[in-house]
């Protein structure tokens, strides 16, 4: 039976050291994917934003085209102007000049408040792609960082799989069945020390003082009547405790 409670021990310890792997694996690779899901985002944002700025673009390129073919048409209406002497035909070519006059006016008007917009969002649309170039080399840093970290983890995890393997051999299935429904009831701790005041490691509660003297002699396999988790007691540091 002490050797079944060894066997456990080691078995924790396994498993801790593997959520201490694992955790740390996750952090980093969720560091990587978070960098790389924003530099992908902002890649979305700013092909958005061009699209936007090409139909600024044409539509300009729409008014430019509309106030040359005006100022076309009003050279030739002063040119008729020229021609006419009835004084009707006169005045209508000259309300027509009036009003291509009045709707270039508009145009320009707009032409201009447009460039000044396709500028300062230009200028916007070049910061946001200075600061996406930032962001690769900042993900590309990262991966670099991490790569090797990462390689030495799933090495050791690889490792720690191997171990868990040979300490799970010497454990009967319905104990390591059991140990692993505490343990994800727990967080990872199924196993856990009592100490010489009698205390439960895991919940801190007071476990009954023949319980205790059980544990002492590491005949059986025993579990804290509170929370479950299998307990046990370091009679070797606590001898250490009492000699010291």
């Amino acid at each position: 039976m002490k050797a079944l409670i060894l066997a456990l021990r080691e078995l924790q310890e396994v498993d801790r050291q593997r959520i201490e792997a694992e955790r740390e694996r996750r952090s980093i690779t969720e560091r990587v994917e978070q960098i790389q899901q924003m530099a992908a985002e902002l890649q979305r944002e700013l092909a958005d934003k061009h699209e936007k700025l090409k139909e600024a673009e044409r539509w300009y390129h729409e008014r430019e085209r509309e106030l040359k073919e005006d100022n076309e048409k009003i050279k030739r209406a002063q040119a008729r102007l020229n021609q006419l002497t009835k004084a009707k035909e006169y005045a209508a070519v000259q309300r027509e000049i009036e009003f291509l006059r009045r709707s270039n006016a508009q145009k320009e008007e707009e032409i201009l408040k447009l460039l000044t917009v396709m500028d300062e969002f230009k200028a916007a649309v070049a910061e946001e792609e200075k600061k996406l170039d930032e962001m690769h080399r900042e993900l590309e840093a990262e991966r670099a960082a991490t790569a090797l970290r990462v390689q030495e983890l799933d090495e050791r995890l690889a490792r720690l799989e191997s171990d868990h393997r040979e300490f799970e051999r010497d454990i009967p299935g319905p104990v390591l069945s059991r140990y692993r429904r505490i343990q994800q009831a727990w967080q990872g701790t199924a196993v856990v020390p009592v100490n010489s005041r009698g205390s439960c490691g895991g919940c801190h509660r007071q476990i009954p003082p023949q319980m205790y003297n059980i544990l002492l002699k590491q005949n059986s396999l025993e579990s804290c009547p509170y929370c479950n988790r299998f307990v046990f007691v370091d009679v070797t540091e606590q001898d250490n405790a009492a000699n010291g």
